[in-house]
């Protein structure tokens, strides 16, 4: 049996690679916990670990993935595979070389592209939609504004090992120097080229990309069965995006045309940790309750003003850091109170650190990957407080306008009104929501 550890650095990073294998029968589990005993896994064939290191120090990033690898060499692991943001964020260069230094060998591939979510790589160039990824909606980031477009750039003084392949056949190995090779990836064709043409000279063995090029490594390494399943989905629907990212802004804002309703919290409701036990937070929460029963969906968004947000910072003492982890907590607590009142609904969380919150929040200890909706939109099953939810999830970078639209209406049916309003809770009149 082959055994493959994939490292992720985020939760929706790690639920959207785990299913390309897990939705096709391999036998998969989702850790949050680096220190785990691979031992105790003895029929697993693929571990995902989120290691939550996107927002930490370089060096505490390579030390975690250092020391996760190592024990997974140590242990007999047969292939290794550092899952990357497609939107190049967080500490990709310090995990890819922990990965290829932990790791034994002289050589990692590297295919960051995701074509089929039009994140492409040429001439080393990473583009979204064909604009360099600097200057798409990456790069106009409130918390991690992606600065470089060149993805050999990423690494600093150690780009000297990083090479630069148009084509496979390119590819040349030095004995005894290590190397990084990215290659150029347009099509989802040439990612399975790449990887088979890898493959056959046995240089797959650790590798790094994101989620498109993980679903050729489980169609090479044949670690799934290629069985497929597909899964009911019951509403009422609420959805929680606590991305900034403009793609999730334009996703809700194309629901709302059609007439979904969308709550946005003001800057002090996702900052002010005591809010929600207010009187006026808990009319919040009975509102958001009435709204998701009545309506069948509910939207509740944030505000990314950043002129606003820093007003708030300067007022409150806060950094940019404590800012984001504050909104990604409030949004799980959030959902937590909701499911308290007794709403049960499917939930769909925008966002990878808003659901690890809420993960850990819930102290949600059993995940089942499920099924992927789209691409990039994962369906999971979520063991809370002894009952069962359906849970959607998704990066804040990932589908088109009218992803939500899809989904909601899969899960709900169409609507007919539409131009709905967005719903300030200090408009709202409470006596409306009962």
């Amino acid at each position: 049996m082959k055994r493959l550890l994939v490292i992720a650095d985020d939760f929706t990073g790690a639920l959207d690679t785990g299913i390309q294998f897990a939705a096709n029968g391999a036998g998969t589990e989702i850790l949050t916990d680096t220190e785990f005993d691979f031992r105790e896994y003895p029929s697993t064939e693929v571990f995902i670990v989120d290691t939550e290191t996107r927002h930490v120090s370089e060096e505490e990033a390579y030390r975690i993935v250092y020391r996760l690898v190592k024990r997974a060499v140590d242990t007999g692991i047969d292939y290794l595979y550092k899952k990357t943001d497609s939107g190049l964020r967080g500490n990709i260069a310090v995990e890819v070389i922990a990965a290829l230094d932990a790791s034994g060998g002289n050589f990692l591939a590297f295919l960051p592209a995701f074509p089929e979510m039009k994140r492409t790589v040429e001439n080393g160039i990473s583009y979204i939609d064909g604009i360099p990824i600097e200057k798409s909606v990456f790069g106009k980031d409130p918390f991690e504004p992606v600065t470089c477009s060149r993805v050999k750039d990423l690494f600093g003084k150690r780009r000297e090992i990083v090479k630069e392949y148009h084509e496979p056949s390119e590819l040349r190995i030095m004995p005894g120097r290590k190397q990084i090779a990215i290659f150029d990836s347009v099509t989802d064709a040439d990612l399975l080229r790449i990887g088979s043409y890898l493959q056959k000279r046995n240089l797959l063995r650790v590798a790094a990309g994101c989620a498109g090029f993980a679903s050729v490594i489980a169609e090479l390494l044949n670690v799934s069965s290629h069985t497929a399943r597909t899964e009911t989905i019951n509403g009422p629907l609420l959805i929680i995006c606590g991305s900034v990212n403009e793609i999730s802004k334009k996703q809700l804002a194309c629901a709302q045309r059609k007439g979904y309703p969308r709550v946005t919290l003001t800057v002090g409701q996702q900052l002010n940790s005591d809010y929600l036990k207010s009187e006026d937070g808990k009319a919040f929460l009975k509102m958001i309750f009435h709204i998701c029963k009545s309506q069948g969906v509910c939207m509740i968004d944030t505000c990314s003003d950043r002129k606003l947000i820093e007003d708030y910072m300067e007022r409150g003492l806060y950094s940019l850091e404590n800012v984001r982890v504050k909104i990604a907590e409030q949004m799980g607590e959030i959902m937590n109170r909701l499911i308290m009142l007794g709403l049960s609904p499917t939930l769909m969380v925008i966002g990878g650190d808003t659901l690890f919150h809420f993960v850990r929040k819930v102290k949600c200890r059993q995940i089942s990957l499920l099924s992927e909706l789209e691409k990039g939109v994962v369906y999971s099953r979520m063991k809370i407080g002894g009952n069962f939810y359906g849970v959607i999830s998704k990066s804040g970078g990932f589908g088109d306008e009218a992803l939500l639209v899809r989904l909601i209406e899969k899960i709900n049916g169409e609507r007919r009104s539409e131009n709905a309003e967005t719903i300030f809770f200090e408009d709202a009149r409470q006596g409306v929501w009962g």
